[in-house]
């Protein structure tokens, strides 16, 4: 039996890589949409990354966009499809001026 939970998660970026999403151990997560909003008065610039845990290695999904102020952008074309450990982390240009929030779906995977 498969076992789905549907979630949104939100962060508030700083000026540091930090991890906005980890998948748990024993599940899969499709990404469906991302949306960043910059509340500040002033254009900032925000990174993506997604880490593949098998390969241990850090992809850029976007690299310092530029959000003018009060603006919001939303990343829905495709679904990222992400297993256990895979990571999707973020930094911003200043602290307390973008948030992140993203929607998923977690799937439990049985032991067969």
């Amino acid at each position: 039996m498969e076992v789905r939970k549907k979630r949104t998660l939100a962060a508030q970026l700083t000026t540091s890589n930090q991890d906005i999403y980890t998948v748990p151990a024993r599940f899969n997560a499709d990404i469906n949409s991302i949306y960043v909003n910059n509340e500040s008065g002033s254009a900032v610039t925000f990174s993506l990354d997604w880490y593949d845990a098998a390969t241990t290695t850090y992809y850029t999904l976007a690299e310092a966009v530029e959000l003018p102020a009060n603006s919001l952008l939303q990343i829905t074309d495709y679904p990222l499809f992400l297993v256990k450990n895979d990571k999707i982390r973020g930094l911003a240009s200043a602290n307390s001026s973008v948030n992140i929030s993203i929607s998923l779906e977690e799937y439990y995977e049985t032991a067969l």
